[in-house]
């Protein structure tokens, strides 16, 4: 039997869906023309080779060759026909077709089916449907390429994949370039001379999927065998851990490049900003970014990895407010097979491994909780980790920007945040202004804002009127740039003419005091008043709660800004909320 064919479509895929799932921590799924899945991690790993709905999202994605992002399953228009609705357990969902010379072969889709996978999609959704396209196009791509020898090698731009045929003594019969490269440095044409008696065993006793390292190098591999029927002979498949994670997360920051000309301000207190940053881009220091939620803490940060030395290398994002206490640290350090109750065969790698030689954006970092805060000043101090349950450190280059809207001078005096944490992580201190302190790029963020829109919604609003602008300068813009792109979607959506009116505007900034906009007169505002518009205090509460839940959304970051907005505190939201059930 051919090595090629032995692999196969199916395990190739499947090899590729485990291997994104094992950076972004959602669930990933594969199916064909048919409607068939033929890769799947989670739940759908074991659907693999069932048909989906021929409603489902992935049908109706390759019958409109159309991307869809889905964060409310059973709502969503496309969700309507679907023959699982109402018995879908998944929480949100960013499919797209896989197209091969304009015709749809299948589909690609990253899951979710919790809260803390939802909230991983949805945050970053501007981010994930391009790197999801960009893998479909890879993988078309491939398919045509290789359709002949029905192979398909996802990432072979940055990964070669040994791959010997073995007997069962573990002499090597066959091996591909890159698994000669890998014998020729332990000079020896035995299995077992590169990765040990054991290794060989657990080929031989039909395990079919390990980790594995080699005897005299710390090189990971996970390793995939299948026995060649009736020959006693067996086709192993190497894909190096490290380099695998590494692609990917190199392709996946490379899909949300960021320059500094993409961040959009003419103020001057931006552009001082934007040069003062470009100026310590070239540095190794430690940043931190401070300002408002929705100021754009994170494009700078990523705009300062792109100007540097380490552009080349992988931007990793993690939001220490967005993970549970309880699993942030192995998120960041990773952990070793075994290192606790459900911990993953092999182990994980951690962030700060993905990200070395490469650039790592905290997030949040006020929320860190404090038994953590001294392993990163650890780290930070002798640029080595130790995993949950490992016995040696590991070196790492990793280059640190932390960015808070948390006040972190005031909690080291109260004790919550640790004073030598503080001054490694504040070497080099940007600062990015509010919306309100930069008025004068509200017009020209407005307008861009409406372009973006009028191509993502397929609409030809020519403009924004003059009172909207000016009922725009008047808000206060708690949400800040992230607020006002929200609101000019708003618009957009509502828009049923040329121009952006008030009757466009969401409620809360139809009602703006503006000193720049025209008031009726008393007589003219009874004489054109609708007693029909008249609700009850409760309804008015409730509705105004609406609006801000509407414009603002449920994240951590949502939720303050609508306390913010609404003049409540988070205990009083919550309980408003509840009552509306």
């Amino acid at each position: 039997m051919d090595i090629d064919q032995e692999i196969g479509l199916s395990q190739t895929l499947k090899n590729v869906v485990e291997a994104i799932h094992h950076v972004l921590h959602v669930e990933v799924t594969v199916v064909d023309r048919r409607y068939q899945r033929l890769a799947g991690t989670g739940l759908y790993s074991n659907q693999v080779g069932h048909k989906v709905s021929s409603h489902s999202a992935f049908a109706k994605a390759m019958q409109t060759k159309k991307s869809y992002i889905i964060d409310q399953p059973g709502e969503h228009p496309v969700c309507l026909d679907c023959g699982e609705k109402g018995q879908c357990c998944e929480t949100a969902e960013v499919c797209c077709p896989i197209l091969l010379d304009g015709h749809s072969v299948g589909a690609i889709g990253l899951i979710a089916f919790d809260e803390t996978q939802k909230l991983s999609l949805i945050s970053q959704r501007e981010y994930l449907l391009p790197f999801l396209e960009n893998m479909a196009n890879l993988i078309a791509a491939k398919m045509k390429e290789l359709s002949q020898a029905k192979e398909l090698e996802i990432l072979t731009d940055a990964v070669d994949d040994p791959l010997f045929s073995i007997d069962e003594s573990g002499h090597i019969l066959r091996k591909n370039t890159a698994a000669m490269l890998l014998s020729k440095q332990f000079e020896t044409n035995s299995f077992q001379g590169i990765f040990g008696e054991e290794a060989l065993k657990r080929v031989v006793l039909g395990e079919e999927q390990f980790q594995i390292k080699t005897k005299k190098k710390n090189c990971f591999f996970d390793l995939k065998a299948r026995e060649i029927e009736d020959t006693q002979q067996y086709v192993v498949i190497l894909k190096p851990v490290k380099e695998v994670i590494g692609y990917v997360n190199r392709y996946f920051s490379h899909g949300a490049m960021t320059e500094f000309k993409d961040i959009w301000g003419e103020d001057s207190q931006m552009v001082q900003a934007k040069n003062f940053a470009e100026q310590v881009a070239k540095s190794t220091s430690s940043v931190l970014v401070l300002g408002e939620s929705g100021t754009g803490k994170e494009l700078f940060a990523r705009a300062i990895h792109n100007s540097s030395l380490r552009q080349s290398q992988v931007f990793l994002a993690i939001n220490c407010a967005a993970i549970p206490e309880s699993l942030l640290e192995s998120e960041l350090f990773g952990y070793e097979e075994g290192a606790f109750t459900g911990a993953l065969k092999g182990g994980r790698i951690g962030r700060f491994e993905q990200a070395n030689k490469g650039t790592l954006f905290l997030d949040e970092i006020g929320d860190l909780p404090l038994h953590l805060q001294g392993k990163l000043l650890r780290v930070l101090q002798e640029g080595r980790i130790q995993k949950l349950g490992a016995q040696k450190e590991l070196p790492v280059d990793v280059r640190i920007i932390a960015a808070t809207n948390q006040n972190l001078e005031k909690m080291v005096e109260e004790g919550s945040f640790r004073r030598d944490l503080f001054y490694r992580i504040n070497v080099i201190p940007l600062e990015i202004c509010p919306l309100r302190d930069r008025l004068s790029d509200l017009p020209m963020l407005s307008e861009r804002f409406l372009a973006k829109n009028n191509k993502r919604q397929g609409k030809h609003i020519q403009g924004i009127s003059k009172t909207v602008l000016n009922r725009l300068i008047d808000y206060k813009w708690p949400g800040n740039v992230r607020e006002l792109e929200n609101v000019v979607e708003y618009m957009v959506n509502m828009c049923e003419g040329t121009r952006l009116e008030v009757e466009d505007l969401p409620p809360k900034l139809r009602i703006v005091d503006s000193p720049k906009s025209e008031k009726l007169k008393p007589e003219e505002s009874e004489s054109k008043f609708d007693f029909n518009q008249i609700m009850t205090l409760e309804e008015l509460e409730q509705q105004l709660i609406k609006n801000a839940i509407g414009c603002f959304g449920k994240s951590k970051e949502g939720i303050h800004a609508c306390c913010q907005s609404l003049g409540i505190s988070r205990a009083t939201l919550y309980r408003k909320l509840k009552a509306m059930e």
